[in-house]
């Protein structure tokens, strides 16, 4: 009987174009075949839908354009979820090709009189599958392995005790000395390298003497040094470190070539200076 219907439904045949229902009947929540074909040669637009065929009719499944044989067609399934009488408005695929409308009644369910009313089934419980089990145990690896940190990184973490390594302080007079005995053993003026000698043994005496006095000796002439250090030291003191950084200025900027007796006194009285001007060591025991 559905065969016959739906045969009486189809519209335009004889032009090509055709719009199809399974049936113009159906009850509420029923599903049917809803098909649109048309010649591909005449196509110029093809119909488009969101969410309804028409105003009630909603549409379930949207199947995929198909073309055979010259033909372009396209099948939904829809269904209607309240009784009446519904209108399928016409379709059009160009301008004097369309379909003629179509009319789909919807029944509510008829029970028979007397019938008894059954209670609601509950929904059937499904199978526990891996798909329900994984996510559980994905779970409690994470929080295994977050506990983990905390314990090893967090709730266990000792303390560090720093232990602060004392800082040396060596006094500015056994840099100085030592600074001295090198230079002496490098033999620099006896190469000929006598103004870099002097040089060099004035550099020395300068910083032990900004270092033991505090002030800044290595940036002062010689003249402010031995002003400077007049309150600081006693005569002979004072006489020993003249003779020293005035025989270095004269070989460094007078081009004196000091003689070989006084390379080797300026040494000597270097390392008197430094031995009679150092600071005393205070004995704690």
């Amino acid at each position: 009987m559905k065969n016959i219907i739906a045969l009486l439904l189809v519209s335009n045949i004889a032009w090509g174009q055709t719009a199809l229902l399974d049936t113009n009947s159906i009850l509420i929540g029923e599903q049917i075949n809803f098909n649109i074909n048309n010649p591909i040669s005449e196509t110029e637009v093809w119909p488009t839908y969101d969410e309804f065929l028409a105003d009630g009719i909603e549409i379930i499944k949207e199947g995929t354009l198909d073309t055979n044989k010259n033909l372009i067609s396209q099948n939904f399934i829809i269904t209607v979820w309240d009784s009446g009488s519904y209108y399928v408005p016409p379709i059009s695929f160009s301008t004097n090709n369309k379909t003629e409308g179509l009319l789909l009644n919807v029944q509510s369910v008829i029970l028979e009189e007397g019938a008894e009313l059954k209670d609601i089934k509950q929904p059937m419980e499904a199978p526990i599958g891996w798909s329900d089990i994984w996510p559980w145990l994905l779970g409690i690896i994470l929080l295994t392995l977050i506990f983990f940190l905390l314990k090893k990184y967090i709730l266990n973490k000792k303390e560090v005790i720093k232990i602060k390594t004392p800082k040396v302080i060596i006094p500015p007079d056994i840099t100085a000395l030592q600074q001295l005995t090198n230079l002496d053993k490098a033999q620099v003026w006896q190469g000929g390298n006598v103004k870099e000698y002097h040089s060099e043994i004035s550099e020395i005496i300068r910083r032990y003497t900004e270092n033991r006095f505090n002030f800044i000796a290595l940036e002062l002439a010689t003249e402010e040094i031995i002003s400077e250090l007049k309150s600081k030291v006693n005569n002979e003191q004072l006489a020993s470190i003249t003779i020293i950084l005035q025989r270095a200025d004269l070989a460094k900027f007078a081009k004196s070539k000091p003689k070989e007796t006084e390379n080797k006194e300026s040494m000597q009285i270097a390392k008197n200076f430094v031995e009679q001007t150092k600071q005393k060591q205070i004995n704690n025991g």
